[in-house]
């Protein structure tokens, strides 16, 4: 008996060139994916919120311009791109001071999309990214585990000296 394949599907919106629109269109990209009531991952949804917010705000705010965003879903990657008039290219993330306010959205893209890249189109460009949208099988074995958190050494744990001058020193600890 075959398997049904989730339909890919598509939407996409268009965002005016006020900055306040980017945290709306945010939204309604979230919006579009829950509407396709697909197996999608929470947590794939909560990183296409984020990385949706960072790539429409870099075209909005780079270009002075509105963008177009298109949004898609193939059964196990959600995709999104934005065009807009700016020409040039997106090759990688620009470096950034610590105290930098703004500048590391195409960094955060670069850490958690699975793919992204910039390419021209006819009026300017589109940045796209891909993430992996598929909700974990509970049929993994141990040896095949599906987005494995990185194990991280445990804190040493130090307990400061305490010295004993009533029940209240019992039940905070105090550093010398």
């Amino acid at each position: 008996m075959p398997y049904p394949t989730p339909a890919p599907k598509s939407a996409s919106l268009l965002v005016s060139s006020e900055v306040a629109a980017v945290s709306d269109a945010r939204r309604q990209v979230v919006a579009m994916v829950r509407h396709w009531n697909q197996p999608i991952a929470p947590d794939a949804v909560d990183t296409l919120e984020l990385l949706a917010g960072e790539v429409i705000a870099n075209a909005v705010v780079h270009t002075g311009s509105g963008c177009h965003v298109t949004v898609s879903w193939n059964g196990t990657c959600l995709r999104v791109e934005v065009k807009d008039p700016g020409p040039d290219l997106v090759l990688r993330p620009t470096a950034v001071t610590t105290d930098a306010e703004c500048g590391r959205g195409l960094q955060l893209v670069e850490c958690l999309a699975e793919r992204w890249g910039s390419l021209p189109t006819l009026t300017g460009k589109a940045v796209w990214f891909e993430i992996d949208g598929r909700v974990p099988s509970s049929s993994r074995t141990p040896s095949e585990p599906y987005g494995k958190k990185r194990d991280r050494p445990a804190l040493p744990r130090t307990a400061p000296a305490v010295q004993d001058t009533g029940w209240l020193a019992r039940l905070i600890p105090q550093t010398t």
